[in-house]
């Protein structure tokens, strides 16, 4: 671990998928206002697009994970511990905080004449499945990924090769969703992380064999080679085809009424994850080497504290829709639903920054404090960093 290098780019990956995430939930309430309204493609569009995020994330953290330790492996109890008490420390602790007041606020709110009992079992089920709040149930999934990592990791590193990482994962991937369709009948799969087995599994490939495979990544950048940069276009086609895609499949069902098989919803958003996915490193490497050296600083260090913000950003946005709104068609709507954009991304971040500058415990509440960055940015990889910054 201590010759490995990590990969500074990811921070602008991390920031972007942060951005998708503000730009659903800011949209999440135009789908239903502005359905029956002209404007409503717009609105479509944003919030089908930005579906990648959770994928994103996933991918990202299992390819951070597996890139840090598929040389060192994870083969002693006390390695073991090391691991798995920084994610308790980091993760599940600001987990249970968050769960705990955004419970407690929905309590006040709707369910102050609960009986005792049955409030103590309500906080416990929302606890275990991730549900105190709309957009918890990404660490649930975070969770379990941690509690099978070593695992998979044991897996790999039994067999010298990752090369089964892709076919593996497709496999799981559709193997629940059919089983799931024609039998199990879970409503709630969006919390399992067998639901996000590809993006799990090509986010493991990627890490291990990243030494081997970086050169397409940087297909955009000087260094990349011509071949490269054709299947980086045929690549970039795709994606944008297939994200067309699964908008439009969004817009034929919301607006018209239209149903397709469930398969097709699944298919659509698979592809569109997936190859965002690709893209993002891709795009990330770009701006990080490309971009005004001011830039990139800021927009890495919204990726450092993405976590804080995740946390935090459903609070700056339910208070924001306390202000009255205008129409569903009207200037004054997409105004309204910009500037709830913005509360959410530059009061969560400043909130996030001023704790981690202020109050020494603010780990315990957003997570891993990110390392100061000084001087000129780095166009480079970096000297690892061992602290990985959820959502990731």
């Amino acid at each position: 671990m201590s010759n490995k290098s990590s990969i500074s780019s990811l921070s602008i990956y991390r920031a972007i998928a942060m951005m998708a995430v503000l730009c659903i939930h800011a949209t999440s309430q135009t789908i239903k206002a502005t359905q029956t309204t002209d404007s409503f493609v717009v609105y479509n569009f944003l919030n089908v697009f930005s579906k990648f995020a959770v994928p994103a994330f996933l991918l990202l953290t299992s390819f951070v994970m597996f890139y840090n330790y598929c040389d060192k492996g994870l083969t002693s109890w006390s390695s073991l511990k090391e691991f798995y008490t920084k994610r308790l420390k980091l993760i599940l602790l600001p987990y249970v905080i968050c769960s705990t007041c955004y419970f407690l606020l929905n309590h006040w709110l709707a369910y102050r004449s609960r009986g005792l009992g049955d409030t103590l079992q309500a906080y416990v089920v929302s606890l275990i499945k991730g549900t105190a709040y709309t957009h918890l149930y990404y660490v649930i999934i975070l969770i379990q990924f941690y509690l099978i990592f070593p695992v998979i990791l044991y897996f790999f590193r039994s067999v010298k090769s990752a090369i089964w990482a892709i076919p593996i994962g497709f496999s799981l991937h559709w193997g629940f969703v059919i089983w799931n369709k024609l039998d199990l009948h879970i409503v709630y799969k969006g919390s399992l992380l067998v639901s996000y087995s590809i993006y799990v599994m090509v986010g493991a490939f990627i890490g291990v064999y990243w030494n081997r495979i970086q050169g397409w990544f940087n297909a955009l950048t000087p260094e990349g080679s011509r071949r490269d940069r054709w299947i980086t276009a045929v690549v970039w086609l795709v994606w944008i085809a297939a994200s067309l895609g699964h908008v439009q499949l969004w817009y034929a069902t919301y607006k018209y009424g239209m149903r397709f098989n469930t398969l097709w919803y699944e298919a659509a958003w698979n592809a569109h994850a997936l190859l965002s996915c690709v893209v993002l490193i891709q795009l990330s490497q770009y701006i990080e080497r490309r971009f005004p050296e001011r830039f990139v600083k800021l927009i890495t260090r919204f990726g450092d504290v993405s976590f804080g913000i995740y946390l935090i950003h459903p609070v700056i946005l339910y208070l924001y829709r306390k202000i009255p709104l205008g129409g569903g068609d009207s200037i004054s709507y997409a105004l309204y639903i910009g500037g709830g954009f913005l509360c959410a991304f530059l009061l969560s971040w400043a909130i996030v920054e001023l704790c981690h500058r202020y109050i020494p415990f603010s780990w315990m509440f957003f997570g891993a404090v990110p390392k100061k960055r000084s001087g000129s940015v780095q166009r480079q990889n970096q000297p690892t960093q061992t602290t990985v910054h959820p959502p990731n």
